[in-house]
């Protein structure tokens, strides 16, 4: 595909943070279907004769960047076809959204679009970041010279394109178009917006008179009945601002014309705070969810069992409203597609749908987004990779030593499902670099002493969810993960490498578990303490020794529950752990938990810890979703990879 036809405004002074409109003006004399592959960088929406027809494209790489098509029947006459493309730059953008150069590309097949394209730098407006939803793009903040009628190719000064020629490689994607459905499940109380289920909505709003307009979106929901000061003040435990706080977007009318304003980005939660200055009227409101389109194939309510269909169903409404174009952390803040979520997102995912489509894209970002040194970040895309250096002890960056290792379990994962053999040989290379780079970083006592941000689990005794005494990529819960990708790699290797490499990570995963048992056993309590002091005993490292050693002598003092526990993100391998060794009873403790969380008053999705009064942030997040896991998978993360059919391995 050709990469020349780029455009971008040709003032060399204009840079990020931006927006510019493209346009294309032309004249069908008969009915034909217009069809155009395209990409933007950062991010475009379209729309012909003022109507969207997409936007995009879906979040790439600098390594592959995608193109979406177009294909659109038009009556004759004449048509605009105009491009909205932003560009916020490292700081306002998106911390998923990356970027090579901005600018706006299309390859017509059609034949129907003019030569000539047009541009127009949108001038009148500004940008803010937010302390509230930070993680998502910049907000906008126009004044009384922002043109309105832009996007239907009308009004202010429209000036010819600069083309350039870009190198980066463009690749058709194969996921299927977002969700784009109109929503009425909403009630609306004065100028505040009260949705019945948690959504991610693109807002298409018209206003006229003057004054100014400010639109808040905050996750929390009510009734309309609670909906007063209380609610709008209200913090979350933890949090030092409300809830509805932040510039919000913000548009200064003049009164001279009705103006419409389609958002460029999608919104999250279940309130919409409208604020109304001077003579300000809302004419109309419409809101369209977005969203992966997944069907589902298995019932979630179950006649006679009220708890576990709330649960079901809260936790589905979280895992769509965490998968876009990417997998997702959470819909609201940060909007990142993490490893470890990524697993239990896509170990329920395929329990409920047949396409993994997303699964395959995120393997392979993650895999993209991998250091010559064979260390992976722990989120990826990202507008942080750039010059990254991982160093010990570091907080909240972006190597989690735990995900590199947690990489090669959700390879594992997606090869026992035997869809797609060849993207499991493509990146069992990716798996050997990760493997070898934790190695790299064992210490004397054969034991990791890994850089970067050793994040286990947020409990609220712990620094920056690191177990006491293991800051410096230290400790038992660590060690015994990457012991279990060890032995996960050499089952890779086994069917899908070579049964030398299979056999040298067995050798590395015998040294580790002896090393594990040589530092962290305690012989009278028998159990694993964290550190290597013994000091400190946790539930997290008794589940993995059952899972990772098959030690079972662990069951007395994790049934004692006289432990610090598991968040509900590592509960997923607290499950399993005992559903693998048929713990009934502590599973069952343990699923009250959920039960709680998904009761919890307000919450139409499952949040990011199980109920306290210490902090809660996010009221959507993907890693809380696992239980449909649980409810409907027949197999464990500890299955090796079906033989039936494979080739013979390398010796």
């Amino acid at each position: 595909m050709s990469n020349k036809r780029w455009m971008r405004p040709a003032e060399r002074a204009v840079e990020p943070p931006f927006f510019a409109v493209f346009r294309n003006c032309f004249q069908l004399s008969e009915p034909g279907v217009l069809r155009f592959t395209w990409s933007a960088d950062e991010r475009a929406q379209l729309f012909c004769d003022g109507e969207r027809i997409a936007d995009g494209p879906p979040r790439g790489t600098p390594q592959r960047w995608f193109t979406s098509t177009v294909e659109l029947p038009l009556p004759s006459g004449r048509h605009v076809l105009t491009a909205r493309l932003f560009a916020f730059g490292r700081n306002l953008t998106a911390y998923a959204q990356m970027s090579v150069a901005p600018g706006f590309f299309l390859e017509e097949e059609s034949g129907l679009l003019s030569p000539d394209w047009e541009y127009q730098t949108c001038m009148g407006c500004s940008f803010s970041g937010s302390k509230t939803d930070w993680g998502s793009y910049a907000h906008l903040l126009t004044d009384e010279d922002f043109n309105w009628s832009a996007l239907r190719g009308e009004g202010g000064v429209w000036r010819k394109p600069g083309f350039f020629e870009d190198r980066r490689a463009l690749v058709p994607s194969e996921l299927p178009p977002m969700r784009h459905e109109e929503t009425n499940g909403f009630r609306r109380v004065g100028n505040t917006f009260l949705f019945d289920d948690y959504v991610c909505v693109y807002g298409d709003y018209e206003f006229s008179g003057a004054g100014e307009v400010r639109l808040r979106w905050a996750e929390p929901g009510c009734e309309p009945e609670a909906l007063d000061d209380t609610f709008l003040n209200q913090s979350k435990p933890g949090d030092p601002w409300p809830v509805f706080s932040g510039s919000g977007d913000r548009f200064r009318l003049t009164g001279g014309q009705r103006v419409r304003w389609q958002d460029y980005w999608w919104h999250a939660g279940r309130t919409l705070e409208m604020t109304l200055y001077g003579n300000v009227k809302l004419e109309s409101a419409r809101f369209f969810r977005t969203g992966y389109p997944w069907k589902l194939r298995r019932t979630l309510s179950l006649p006679g069992d009220a708890r576990l269909s709330r649960l079901l169903r809260h936790s589905w409404n979280t895992l769509q409203a965490c998968t876009f174009e990417t997998l997702m952390d959470c819909p609201y803040y940060e909007q990142l597609q993490y490893i470890s979520d990524s697993r239990f997102d896509l170990l329920s995912l395929y329990e409920l749908s047949g396409d993994i489509r997303l699964a395959e894209n995120a393997l392979r970002q993650f895999a993209e987004g991998q250091y010559s040194s064979g260390m992976l970040p722990c989120r990826y895309p990202t507008r942080e990779h750039a010059q990254y250096h991982a160093s010990p002890g570091e907080l909240y960056q972006l190597h989690i030593p735990a995900f590199t290792s947690f990489y090669i379990q959700l390879l594992h994962d997606f090869a026992r499902l035997r869809r797609n053999d060849a993207l499991v040989c493509e990146l069992l290379p990716v798996a050997r670099r990760a493997a070898d780079y934790l190695n790299s970083t064992l210490g004397e006592d054969q034991l990791l002493h890994a850089p970067g941000w050793n994040f286990i689990d947020w409990l609220d005794n712990w620094e920056a969810g690191i177990p006491p005494g293991c800051r410096y990529g230290e400790g038992c819960t660590l060690n015994l993960i990457h012991l279990l990708s060890l032995q996960q790699l050499a089952d890779l290797e086994q069917c899908f490498g070579s049964t030398r490499q299979a056999a040298l990570r067995q050798e590395q995963a015998a040294r580790l578990e002896q090393a594990i048992r040589h530092t962290y056993w305690i012989d009278e309590r028998n159990c694993f303490a964290e550190d290597s002091a013994r000091s400190y005993v946790s539930e997290h490292a008794q589940v993995f020794a059952l899972l990772a050693l098959n030690e079972r002598a662990v069951i007395p003092v994790l049934r004692s529950g006289t432990l610090d526990e598991c968040g509900i993100a590592f509960s997923f391998y607290y499950l399993e752990a005992c559903r693998i060794h048929r713990l009934d009873d502590l599973f069952a403790r343990r699923r009250e938990r959920y039960f709680q969380a998904a009761e919890t008053p307000g919450l139409r999705t499952m949040p990011e810890l199980f109920p306290n009064d210490w902090w809660q942030r996010s009221d959507c997040h993907a890693w809380g979703a696992h239980f449909l896991y649980f409810q409907f998978t027949a197999g464990t993360i500890l299955d090796p990879i079906p033989r039936a059919t494979l080739p013979e391995t390398q010796p």
